[in-house]
């Protein structure tokens, strides 16, 4: 029998058999992982993923961490963004997060933006609230262009609502 199986690391998830491996394997979820791999909260994870070495045969970029395995912290060797947590390898070093890397990473909701230490987001950008947007607008979890009916005074707005490109204020 076939179930699916998701390990850190990984873009997709794949298929292993169940039968005769020691191991129940839940889709989404790992109760209890095949033999000899490690089973965390939300993962099961193949044994060169968390043996302290960096298997540079099976992917790995940096002790145990990169390729199939989870991505790595900053500072540590890398490939491509995908080896890194914060998807950033300059150099074939992972970089930790900043507001010029083209990267939706660290605290930011959406690419370089949205965060106190970062602009606030263009429309159709990602946010949680309208503080992460310029115009003050999040809904549906993308930032919205200023609008005539938004209930927020921006745009080129003298009041909520009203004035500049928007109907006259009362």
């Amino acid at each position: 029998m076939l179930r699916r199986v998701i390990a850190l690391g990984l873009t997709a998830p794949f298929f292993l058999s169940c039968e005769g491996s020691g191991g129940v394997i839940q889709i989404w979820n790992c109760e209890e992982c095949l033999k000899g791999w490690t089973c965390t909260a939300d993962a099961c994870i193949p044994p060169h993923c968390s043996n302290d070495v960096t298997d540079e045969d099976e992917g790995e970029t940096d002790r145990d961490c990169g390729g199939s395995c989870k991505p790595c912290g900053f500072g540590a060797s890398c490939e491509t963004g995908i080896d890194c947590k914060e998807g950033v390898c300059r150099l074939g070093v992972c970089q930790a997060p900043t507001c010029v890397d083209g990267v939706a990473n660290g605290f930011e909701t959406g690419v370089d933006c949205g965060t106190r230490s970062c602009p606030l987001c263009p429309a159709g950008e990602a946010c949680l609230t309208g503080e992460n947007c310029g115009s003050g607008v999040c809904r549906e979890r993308v930032c919205q262009a200023p609008s005539c009916d938004d209930g927020v005074l921006n745009g080129s707005e003298l009041a909520v609502d009203c004035g500049g490109d928007c109907r006259a204020c009362r």
